[in-house]
């Protein structure tokens, strides 16, 4: 059983930013793991999810069988399964070791990983993790993936090595995934402060990136991170947040969104402003008790997703709430 509490997921969230422009994939290595502010504020005290379980940097939510899964910042990538997405319950780890590439990136890293996300292709699930260490632009992100999840039945994750790499505050941290499955293509945004938010695209065979990164939204070490990159339509939507996190009640993450006709952008808010020139219409922020929104995820084929938020009436803890999107012209906006 899990056992993560709420401060150990905010001890470890406060991370800022680095990045990217990594390749090169490292030997496979396979892990066993064992069966086993800036709008009204309202008062909303209505909620989805009912229970106590922390929830920091929620990834997509996706069903397998007849369970609902999302995986979360954490030591060994923690998950919580649920059948209704209400009632969730501790699940089984990714990880029983920290695979041994990444203390080549990044010295120091131990088993806490950052905002996994995950997504379906290429006949397996593919989940992209981060690495970083506290205050650090020295970031990577790495692949794992299993042909099938199952709480009941055993997982058997396959570490599939770096995905995209940081060093320097100068470049895109390498830390919050967000995959896009577009057709038969694939696309990875990320990134947290320093140099802004990049989209990449991503070889379905290999999981790793293919062709250069475009950098989106934010820069010079401006509060843009956990991108959320999907598409509607005939446009892409670039939501990310802004603020900042990881403070429980004095957190101040808000989450704003562009839309592009192409997913490497440019993405411009509803007044035609650019995301890398300040732009962003704010579609979610802090209401009531729900403090600090953020990471937010949609589920593939609904209008439904995820994020987190810091719960005023349980001293600021950050907990797992389900969103959903409504569209008008163009555009869309976020409720409880």
């Amino acid at each position: 059983m899990k056992t993560i509490t709420s401060l150990v997921l905010l001890a470890v969230l406060l991370v800022g930013c680095q990045n990217e422009d990594a390749i090169i994939p490292s030997n496979d290595e396979v892990v066993s793991v064992e069966t086993t502010q800036n709008s009204q504020v309202k008062n909303v005290t209505a909620k989805t999810v009912s229970g106590t379980v922390p929830s920091h940097d929620p990834s997509t939510i996706i069903k397998s069988g007849v369970n609902y899964y999302v995986f979360t910042t954490g030591d060994n990538i923690p998950m919580t399964y649920s059948t209704n997405l209400t009632n969730w319950t501790w699940g089984t780890s990714v990880f029983t070791s920290t695979p041994s590439w990444i203390t080549s990136y990044v010295p120091g890293f131990t088993k806490t990983f950052w905002a996994p996300d995950l997504a379906w292709f290429n006949n397996r699930w593919n989940m992209y993790y981060s690495c970083s260490t506290f205050g650090s632009a020295t970031s990577a992100i790495g692949l794992v993936t299993a042909p099938s999840i199952s709480q009941s039945a055993g997982t058997k994750w396959t570490d599939r090595g770096l995905v995209v790499a940081s060093s320097s505050a100068s470049d895109v941290n390498a830390i919050d995934p967000s995959i896009l499955v577009d057709g038969s293509n694939v696309y990875m945004a990320y990134g947290s402060w320093h140099a802004g938010i990049g989209v990449v695209q991503i070889n379905v065979s290999t999981g790793k990136p293919t062709g250069t990164r475009t950098i989106v939204a934010g820069g010079n070490s401006a509060s843009w991170e956990a991108p959320c990159l999907i598409k509607e339509g005939s446009y892409y939507y670039m939501f990310v947040n802004r603020g900042s996190c990881c403070n429980g009640v004095n957190s101040t993450y808000y989450i704003v969104v562009g839309r592009s006709t192409s997913p490497f952008g440019p993405f411009t808010d509803k007044n035609g402003v650019n995301l890398k020139s300040g732009g962003g219409t704010t579609v979610l922020a802090t209401q009531g008790n729900y403090i600090g929104p953020g990471h937010l995820s949609r589920i593939t084929g609904t209008q439904k997703g995820a994020v987190h938020y810091y719960d005023g009436a349980d001293n600021g803890n950050p907990k797992l709430e389900i969103v959903y999107f409504t569209w008008s012209s163009g555009w869309p906006t976020l409720s409880y």
